[in-house]
């Protein structure tokens, strides 16, 4: 879930109604813009008109503007990535959302794989945007610049990067120059010309002066325009404009030190209050402005202000929110520091207060930063800790820890819990033992504050609760299960029932260390109880892994019917709950709900559900997750006949988790080996794998557990079985299966002792074909026939069809001596399904030649939407396939082809009748 958004930080700056043109400034912007320049960069000091130039030229330059004001609270990388993405998306309809909703989704943000998603975007557009970053000298967070200079290095020709900023960045603009990439302006260009000056007296200020007086005041101020706006509002208090022009002199800072006091002395002195007491404000409203300083007038001032010129910058069309022009509110803040300087921690602290009521903690934190006494910010975090990591806004909460004094951290034992919770959540394993500092704080804070026994169970049952959850592995022993349990049953003691986000997480820890040890009675009690105290404690993150566990006890249990049940209603309660905010774990859901479907066959949802939840989750560190919708999807490609989408999502599923890796080679081979028209070298490498990277089952120890790595090992056996089985039928003499089926005859004890039917049906359904190939009919039909009692009432459809060729013979002869009329009819429902002829797989692995060109069905299907004028994007919408996918399978329509570009490959393929 993100944070709010503050909308005016991605407006563009309102125009003033009479501007100068600014010619020579413009042209130069307007030249980097044909050029196709990469970067921008518009860099002077303070009141050059930095901000007004760049707004001028965006106006006229035909393109779509995405524009960031920023802030310092920007350093922090999510919050600046958020901003960005958020203002191109204003700009070009849905132009990076995909890396948008990666970066809501992130706990910790990785630049290259999300700015990634926003270039191939950029790339598939029609014409340039223009980013307009301001204020950029704020930023000092090398992440930050990192992830524009990424944008940078990948020279997309559909951005234009614009840099406002009173210092260079750090940034490779050396690199840039010689390239020829970029363009600069600075002081000198933005400097008022004489003909400039004059029309800006003139016009826009309202003061009549000569052309020699003119002139002088250009001279002395040296084209800057914040000078000549000071010189003219003092000009129209003054009636002596001869003696002012003559006064005037000295250095910018002299001259602005000058006019300020000047500028400031001609307002009555309400007005001058209300500018120093609101100079603590980035931006102002007439509400904030009335908390802050406590004048009902504000938005008489403001309005006032803006009428009168006075430095004030509408950020939006109904003028509701402004700021002040950033030299003139740095001024009006050393105003307030001279003149009432015991004042400025009473008005952050307004500050802070109107802002945390209305939502924006974020903005209330770094106003409680700026407090000489530290023990604001440390109520607010205190207050706001949980809620945020609620939220998964865990690393910004980190941030502000490491920002906080440690002794304002040990003065509360909640604040070092608070602490210690954000290490955990954060997974900083660099920082573990800071995390077991903050919980010795903890206690040694207790004691200083003489805690009663209610208060001193609070912050045990906590620090019991996050020990517990630092415990959480994918690959539980049964001691470390136990201990688990242990930890988390005496954390949900010492907690108060009121505790519910807490309690939750307990609860989910228990529920999965019961679901190691293969208790699913007991997991599934505990599960429900994570679901219950999440949602009551709006912890959703963890409510949604109690709701998710769920599910995966149904399957195991094979209960693919009610699992799917509670999918669908699951997904349903958590869009409400929600109330349709973007939030990634729900794609874990849609993965279980894609799995389902395809085991019964309804393949076309499946892939939309197993899409849109990858989609969801990709950045986000559930390694379950990942392996349950990368090797579902795989599956379904096979399906499909899109071997390329196969290895893509094979590939995927390797990255995600380093204990996957042998379970994908091992999908891989399976899908390979089970097409008839494989190839001797496919065979090979099948061979190959199974003798070399698995070896011999005999050395491999018995799963005894359901933890997630059990689970992944589960499904390696069994794809390898799968494989011996295949190559078994092809060269009968040069396998033997008797070790295969003494290790599954194991496997399948432990199952049955423990009530995971999902388990013996896959075991049964294997060593069915085994025996078939070996055969063993009577051996055969046996075990064919407990698959079929098992899995008819459950739902189970897809794992008989994809062993169609192999197991159609042994169905047909079992089927004649069925005498179970559901069971006879659930058989022939499957024979039905299965292709005719049982010497080809539903859809071949290998390229389809449907033309000269040979080009796949998938790749005419690609090929069909890019003569439509579908954009890559688009393309990937309608087929539910990645963006890497299309671009895989147009790169392959082009070397089939023999062609380079799109509309080349629309007319070659109409002159072939392909489309």
């Amino acid at each position: 879930m993100a944070f709010p958004v503050i909308t005016t930080k991605v407006s563009l700056p309102i125009l003033r109604q009479r501007l100068v043109s600014r010619r020579n400034a413009l042209g130069q912007l307007n030249a980097g813009l044909r050029d196709g320049h990469l970067l921008t960069l518009v860099s002077a000091p303070a009141g050059y008109g930095k901000t007004t130039t760049i707004r001028m030229w965006v106006n006229e330059a035909g393109c779509p503007v995405a524009w960031v004001t920023l802030e310092k609270s920007d350093n922090d990388l999510k919050q600046f990535l958020t901003y960005v993405l958020t203002a191109l998306g204003e700009a070009v309809e849905d132009l990076g959302l995909s890396a948008l909703e990666a970066v809501e989704s992130a706990q910790e943000v990785h630049v290259q794989p999300t700015l990634g998603l926003l270039v191939n975007e950029l790339h598939e557009l029609d014409q340039p945007v223009i980013l307009v970053l301001e204020e950029y000298h704020l930023i000092e967070n090398e992440s930050v610049d990192e992830a524009v200079e990424f944008l940078l290095n990948q020279a997309v020709a559909n951005l234009r990067m614009v840099i406002a900023t009173r210092e260079d960045p750090h940034l490779s603009l050396t690199r840039l120059r010689v390239r020829n990439q970029l363009t600069e302006i600075r002081a000198a260009d933005l400097s008022f010309s004489l003909e400039e000056a004059g029309e800006f007296f003139s016009d826009v200020m309202g003061v009549n002066l000569s052309n020699k007086e003119t002139e002088i005041l250009k001279n002395k101020t040296e084209g800057w325009a914040a000078g000549l706006q000071l010189a003219g509002l003092s000009l129209k208090e003054n009636t002596d404009t001869a003696k002012f022009v003559e006064a005037f002199g000295g250095t910018h800072r002299h001259v602005l030190d000058y006019l300020i006091e000047e500028t400031l002395n001609n307002q009555p002195e309400e007005i001058r209050e209300f500018l120093r007491r609101t100079s603590i404000l980035d931006q102002l409203s007439a509400s904030l402005c009335e908390a802050v300083t406590g004048q009902r007038e504000s938005r008489k001032y403001l309005q006032y202000l803006e009428g009168n010129n006075l430095f004030l910058v509408s950020l939006d069309e109904e003028r509701n929110w402004y700021r002040y022009h950033a030299l003139f509110g740095e001024l009006l803040k050393d105003q307030l520091m001279q003149v009432e300087p015991d004042r400025v921690d009473d008005l952050h602290a307004r500050a802070a207060d109107w802002y945390e009521k209305h939502g924006f903690v974020q903005k209330a934190v770094e106003h409680a930063f700026q407090i000489s006494n530290d023990s604001k910010v440390s109520g607010l975090i205190e207050r706001h800790a949980f809620p945020m990591f609620c939220q998964g806004e865990t690393a910004m909460v980190l941030s502000w820890f490491d920002r906080l004094p440690e002794a304002f951290v040990r003065d509360s034992s909640m604040i070092c819990i608070s602490k210690a919770w954000a290490l955990a959540l954060t997974h900083h394993r660099a920082r573990v033992e800071e995390i077991e500092q903050a919980l010795q704080a903890a206690d040694l804070a207790l004691n200083l504050c003489y805690a009663d026994e209610a208060h001193r169970n609070l912050v045990a049952g906590h620090a019991a609760s996050i020990q517990a959850y630092l415990m959480q592995t994918p690959n539980l022993t049964n001691k470390d299960a136990q201990r688990l349990i242990e930890t988390s049953q005496r954390a949900q003691r010492l907690l108060p029932e009121n505790e519910k986000a807490i309690r939750s997480i307990n609860a989910l820890n228990i529920g999965y260390a019961r679901l190691s040890l293969a208790d699913l009675a007991a997991a599934g009690e505990a599960y429900e109880q994570t679901f219950e105290d999440g949602i009551a404690g709006r912890n959703f993150y963890v409510a949604i892994y109690g709701a998710i566990g769920l599910i995966v006890i149904e399957i195991i249990k094979g209960e693919l019917k009610n699992a799917l049940q509670l999918c669908e209603t699951k997904i349903t309660q958590f869009n409400q709950f929600l109330a349709g905010q973007r939030f990634a774990p729900i794609g874990d859901l849609y993965n279980l709900k894609g799995s389902l479907l395809l085991e019964e066959n309804r393949l076309a949802e499946a892939e939309q559900a197993l899409t849109q939840g990858l989609s969801l989750i990709r950045f986000v560190r559930v390694y379950e997750a990942h392996i349950r919708g990368y090797s579902a999807l795989a599956r379904l490609r096979s399906i499909q006949g899109d071997w390329a989408g196969v290895l893509e999502n094979l590939k995927a599923l390797q990255e995600t988790y380093s204990r996957s890796a042998l379970y994908a080679d091992a999908l891989r081979h399976r899908l390979a080996v089970r097409d008839p028209a494989v190839n001797n070298a496919t065979l090979e490498q099948a061979h190959h794998w199974v003798t070399q990277a698995v070896g011999g089952l005999n050395t491999l120890p018995d799963i005894d557990m359901v933890d997630l790595d059990s689970r992944i090992r589960f499904q390696t056996l069994l794809s390898t079985a799968h494989i011996v089985t295949r190559l078994a039928a092809r060269n009968p003499h040069a396998y033997s299966l008797r070790a295969v089926h003494k290790y599954l005859a194991r496997l399948e004890k432990f199952a049955s002792a423990h009530g995971l039917p999902g388990w013996t049906i896959e075991i049964w359904l294997v060593r069915a074909l085994m025996y078939h190939v070996e055969g063993k009919a009577e051996e055969a039909r046996a075990q064919i026939e407990c698959a079929l009692e098992a899995s008819a009432p459950r739902g189970y459809f897809r794992i008989f069809l994809d062993e169609s060729d192999l197991l159609r013979p042994l169905l047909e002869s079992t089927l004649r001596q069925l005498k179970d009329d559901n069971l006879s009819a659930y058989g022939k429902r499957l024979l039905d399904a299965m292709p005719n002829d049982s010497l080809q797989s539903e859809r071949s692995l290998t390229s389809v030649p449907t033309s000269d060109a040979n080009l796949t069905d998938r790749e005419l299907d690609v090929l069909k939407l890019l003569a439509a004028g579908e954009s890559y994007n688009g393309i990937g919408q309608k087929l539910f396939l990645s963006l890497n996918t299309v671009q895989f399978h147009i790169k392959s329509i082009y070397r089939k082809l023999l062609v380079n570009k799109r509309m080349q490959a629309v007319e070659k393929a109409r002159e072939m009748k392909l489309i």
